[in-house]
């Protein structure tokens, strides 16, 4: 495909049962949700936007040869792992934990309010590597309202770093009126998080997706204060890469 854009709306997404007190609505085929034709995007395994009730969350669960990118927009995300990691991830900061050979670990609410975030998952370049976490805030770069890349490989991001040489996560709050080019990236996950934005003549809204290839000289304007997600990637599952 060349040049196309794929917008996937919120009420379309996938609801993961069975977590007690969470509310998880998946971009790609996840769990009892199989929709073989739904895999993933560009490296993008799985994302999800999740809602998670003050006490709640996921037990001690395990990963391995994944990159987990955590982005918090409302409450406080409490992650612990059998390594004896602890972290506490607020609005602003962005969380990586690559698995590598294998970790075991849990995230909760342990706040008195509601927890809301968007987790991705990613293939790494590198298998059975050690596990990493690390948390970055990045909240001074954000107030301009233009992209900040806040996790990629040590010298594209502000942020974390990843296993993968050519993914990039791009976050944006850009005030209503505002016109953003896309990040560069033959392949492009775009997320609205809040408000109202447009692209390539379609209106997204908060939990909205556009799935972009090749994507043209169109950029985003910013029908409300919005905040906005999207990760660049030069090659997907596929193989193909940037030429």
């Amino acid at each position: 495909m060349v040049g196309t854009v794929e917008v996937r709306r919120a009420a379309d997404r996938g609801v993961l049962p069975g977590v007690p007190g969470v509310d998880s609505r998946h971009s790609f085929s996840f769990g009892a949700q199989l929709e073989p034709g739904n895999t993933h995007h560009g490296v993008l395994l799985a994302h999800h936007e999740d809602r998670i009730a003050p006490g709640a969350g996921y037990d001690d669960h395990p990963h391995r040869d994944t990159e987990i990118v955590t982005w918090v927009l409302g409450g406080t995300l409490v992650h612990a792992d059998d390594a004896g990691r602890t972290a506490h991830v607020t609005p602003g900061s962005v969380q990586r934990l690559s698995a590598g050979r294998g970790v075991v670990h849990r995230e909760r609410n342990a706040a008195d309010d509601e927890l809301h975030l968007v987790q991705s998952w990613l293939l790494p370049d590198e298998s059975g590597v050690e596990p990493v976490h690390e948390v970055v805030d990045v909240s001074a770069h954000l107030h301009d309202g233009g992209w900040v890349p806040v996790a990629g490989p040590a010298d594209r991001s502000v942020g974390v770093g990843l296993g993968i040489a050519d993914a990039v996560l791009h976050a944006a709050r850009p005030p209503a009126g505002r016109e953003l080019a896309l990040p560069a990236g033959r392949y492009l996950h775009v997320f609205v998080a809040r408000g109202r934005v447009g692209l390539s003549g379609s209106d997204l809204s908060a939990g909205d997706t556009a799935r972009v290839v090749e994507p043209t000289a169109s950029g985003l304007h910013a029908h409300t204060d919005a905040e906005v997600l999207v990760w660049a990637m030069g090659s997907d599952l596929r193989g193909e890469t940037d030429r």
